[in-house]
């Protein structure tokens, strides 16, 4: 079996990271394979913002938990605290944000990218874990102006 099918049959979810920063050469990589992501009509709107300040990262959790609260998903939370986590994040290093302009395609354009950098990730002994839940509180905005803390373009 070649190493792309190997990598493909062998990644799998990391719910527990380690407290570790990635070197600039696996950064780069990432950054290298989230860019390689093909989109419809090769129009590239994804846009990717990487994330390694803690209270950021924590700050979008808090808001996360906050609105999962609020829709009713206690469920959700919980399964989380079984899994011995307090955050959506479970102590990545670095969380990788993806936006683009509301269009016909672009959900899947993210689907493509998440999963490059997913494979890119377990290629260089990375582990990920692919996570939409945050989603929500960009959608709702609690606390404050996720969107603008985190440098996202408002085209």
């Amino acid at each position: 079996m070649n190493e792309t099918l190997i990598s493909i049959l062998d990644r799998s979810s990391t719910r527990n990271f380690k407290d570790t920063p990635l070197n600039n050469d696996q950064f780069n990589a990432l950054k290298n394979a989230a860019l390689a992501a093909p989109t419809a009509t090769d129009k590239q709107e994804n846009r990717f913002v990487f994330v390694t300040n803690k209270a950021l990262i924590e700050k979008v959790n808090q808001q996360t938990q906050k609105v999962l609260l609020s829709e009713g998903r206690q469920d959700s939370i919980e399964r989380l605290k079984q899994r011995g986590a307090d955050s959506i994040f479970y102590g990545a290093p670095l969380v990788i944000f993806i936006y683009s302009q509301d269009s016909k395609y672009a959900v899947l354009d993210s689907g493509i990218a998440v999963q490059n950098l997913a494979l890119a990730a377990h290629s260089l002994g990375l582990g990920s874990c692919i996570n939409g839940l945050c989603e929500r509180a960009f959608r709702r905005q609690v606390e404050g102006n996720l969107c603008a803390e985190l440098g996202f373009a408002e085209d």
